[in-house]
């Protein structure tokens, strides 16, 4: 959840950030899959525009953050995903 909380921290700082909803990190309806924990966050904007904007700056943040983050096995970023 670290990794999660500090993404969301970085998305914050980025510019246009006060015209996104970031929600906090919480578990998915299957936390767990092949032993591995998951995680997600949601982010909400009226406007697509500036949430691929938002999506585009904090994208180099993103890998930064990873990189303090040595047990994560992996991250993704999913537009407009079908379930939540």
């Amino acid at each position: 959840m670290g990794f999660l909380r500090a993404a969301a921290l970085a998305a914050t700082q980025l510019s246009g950030a006060n015209e996104v909803m970031i929600y906090p990190p919480v578990p998915p309806t299957v936390q767990k899959v092949a032993g591995i924990e998951r995680l997600q966050m949601l982010i909400e904007c009226p406007s697509r525009m500036r949430l691929q904007r938002l999506l585009a700056d904090w994208l180099p943040r993103l890998h930064a953050v990873r990189g303090e983050h040595k047990g994560l096995a992996r991250w993704a970023i999913d537009v407009d995903p079908l379930a939540i």
